[in-house]
């Protein structure tokens, strides 16, 4: 799987380009290219900017997700008042849908949904210190709020699932680097229900749940396998890989998130491609719920990195590929 950020392209250039079409992708398109400063998103671009939800962003460097400083919703009532941007119109629905069955004959298709985060955007939209607050608190406008949002990420769910993608992507942080940000009693009440309610959607419509999450997530894994789902993307540097990997093996698939702290932007060759075989033994080859080879590429991986991971993934993976 590929898996580049904006600053990466915009650092590298044409050569990462090459060698990503070199490479192919399993789950999109091979073909990328160098983002125009005023195509990246607004959390991915240099300066003061204001996504389609109001929440307002900075970023230091274009290409790198910056940072929330300001939040649309500063009083319940205000949440009480606030409209969601609209859901895709029919149209685009109906037209994505004939792009995802062609792009199916060439690749797995993971499509994501507006918001894709739910805890996120629930701290994107009213702030973080005033979620952790309210989920101990549990204010009544909080709850009705929290369920406005779960209510519209359903429909948003619902017309993705309408193009009929093999899988939905979901995306939410959990972790900070030794825990949970919050305790898993408090998870387990209140986000495990309604992530719940968005994993069966998935699955009523025959496709399968990719979730992806950074942090230290041990506490709630046997949670996320419970509730459905098929894949995750945990942050492999928070973990031990082999505590991991005994608790997912013959359960789920694993995207495997090659160590972006330490290993991509400072290892050598050599060590990348000792990771990437350690990796294969434990979540490819005894892991009979699968890997998915991905390593994240940021602006701080040199390009013989980016290049020793993706030969190391053909050499262990033992794929049946052509260069």
């Amino acid at each position: 799987m590929h898996s580049v950020l904006p600053a990466a392209l915009l650092r590298h250039g044409q050569s990462l380009v090459e060698l990503l079409r070199k490479y192919p992708n399993d789950f999109g398109s091979s073909e990328h290219k160098v983002p125009r400063r005023d195509d990246l998103p607004p959390p991915y671009r240099a300066g003061r900017n204001v996504d389609s939800w109001g929440t307002v962003w900075r970023s230091t460097t274009d290409g790198i997700h910056g940072q929330v400083i300001d939040y649309p919703i500063r009083t319940w009532e205000e949440a009480e008042a606030y409209e969601f941007p609209p859901t895709d119109p029919d149209d685009i629905v109906e037209k994505r849908r004939r792009e995802v069955a062609d792009q199916k004959k060439r690749f797995y298709v993971i499509l994501g949904f507006n918001p894709g985060n739910y805890f996120e955007r629930l701290q994107w939209l009213l702030g973080f210190r005033t979620v952790l607050k309210s989920l101990v608190k549990r204010p009544p406008a909080f709850v009705r709020f929290a369920d406005k949002l779960l209510s519209y990420a359903l429909d948003s769910i619902e017309r993705t699932l309408q193009m009929q993608p093999d899988a939905i992507g979901f995306s939410d942080d959990w972790g900070a680097q030794d825990r949970l940000l919050v305790r898993p009693s408090i998870w387990r009440q209140f986000f495990k229900p309604r992530y719940q309610e968005m994993f069966h959607l998935v699955h009523d419509y025959g496709a399968r749940v990719y979730f992806h999450t950074d942090g230290y997530i041990i506490d709630i894994l046997e949670d996320l396998v419970e509730i459905g789902v098929d894949v995750i993307n945990p942050q492999f540097s928070c973990h031990s890989l082999e505590d991991l990997a005994s608790r997912v093996r013959g359960r789920i698939c694993v995207s495997s998130d090659i160590d972006r702290q330490i290993l991509l932007p400072r290892g050598s060759p050599r060590e990348i491609d000792s990771y990437v075989e350690r990796v294969v033994q434990l979540f490819g080859r005894e892991n009979s719920g699968g890997l998915i080879l991905r390593g994240e590429l940021n602006m701080d991986v040199p390009l013989r990195n980016a290049k020793a991971l993706f030969d190391a993934f053909v050499t262990h993976g033992r794929y049946a590929w052509q260069q």
